[in-house]
C-alpha cells in the first residue's frame, strides 16, 4: 500500500487513529485492495488525484426506530441505495468531517456515538498505478425526523431507513451493478458489509 502519499499520511496515521481511540473507543480496521478498471471509477480516481482527496467519512445514522438511513442519487440505478459518504479534507479531523457533511447531507445536526471502523483500500489501476483510500466509519446517536438535504449539489434524490440487518441484501445489490459501475459496486459494498458485521 502507497503509504507514502503525502496527503494520505496526512489523514490516516498512528496519531490520527490514537487521538480517535481515545475519544471514541476502540476502532475496526479493515484493509481491502481492489484492482479497478470500469471508467466511472476511473474517474473517481482521477478526482480523487486532482483534489488532493485520499479519504472520506461514511455516515451511519440510525433514526428513532435503530433503523439506518440510506441515500440514492439521481444518476443512481434504480433501487440502488447506500450508506451517505462525505469527502475528508486534507487536515481535516475525521470526527469533525462527519459531523459537517452530515449536516450538509441530512440537515441533522448529529451527535457522534462511536468511531466503528477504518477502511484503508489499495485502489490499483490497469496501468499499475495505485492510490490509497481511506474511510472513517462513525455510528451516531439516533436522529429525529425526516432527512433533508442542505446541499443542492449533492443530486440526492431519496433516502430510505432499514434495520442493520438487511445492510448484508443493500451490499449485495451494489456488487451486483454492471458496465460502468462494476468497480464502484465492489468499492462501496465494503463499508456496508463491515458495518452489517459489527452492528449485526
Amino acid at each position: 500500500m502507497p503509504e507514502t502519499d503525502p496527503y494520505f499520511q496526512e489523514i490516516y496515521n498512528k496519531k490520527i487513529l490514537r487521538k480517535l481511540r481515545k475519544k471514541f473507543g476502540p476502532i475496526h480496521q479493515h484493509h481491502v485492495d481492489l484492482t479497478i478498471s470500469s471508467k466511472s471509477m476511473l474517474d473517481l480516481m482521477d478526482k480523487m488525484t486532482k483534489k488532493k482527496r485520499r479519504g472520506e467519512v461514511v455516515m451511519v445514522i440510525p433514526d428513532k426506530r435503530g433503523c439506518i438511513w440510506l441515500h440514492t442519487k439521481d444518476f443512481y440505478n434504480k433501487n440502488v441505495y447506500r450508506l451517505m459518504t462525505g469527502g475528508l479534507d486534507p487536515g481535516e479531523k475525521p470526527h469533525s468531517a462527519l459531523v459537517r457533511e452530515a449536516k450538509e447531507e441530512t440537515g441533522f445536526a448529529v451527535k457522534i456515538d462511536r468511531c466503528l471502523a477504518s477502511i484503508t483500500y489499495n485502489l490499483k489501476g490497469q496501468n499499475g498505478s495505485s492510490q490509497p483510500f481511506v474511510s472513517y466509519v462513525f455510528l451516531t446517536k439516533p436522529a429525529s425526523g425526516e432527512p433533508n438535504p442542505i446541499d443542492g449539489g449533492e443530486a440526492i434524490s431519496g433516502f430510505m431507513a432499514v434495520p442493520v440487518a438487511e445492510l448484508g441484501e443493500v451490499a449485495d445489490i451494489l456488487r451486483q451493478q454492471k458496465g460502468n459501475l462494476t468497480d464502484w459496486g465492489i468499492f462501496r459494498a465494503v463499508a456496508h458489509d463491515v458495518v452489517h458485521e459489527l452492528l449485526g
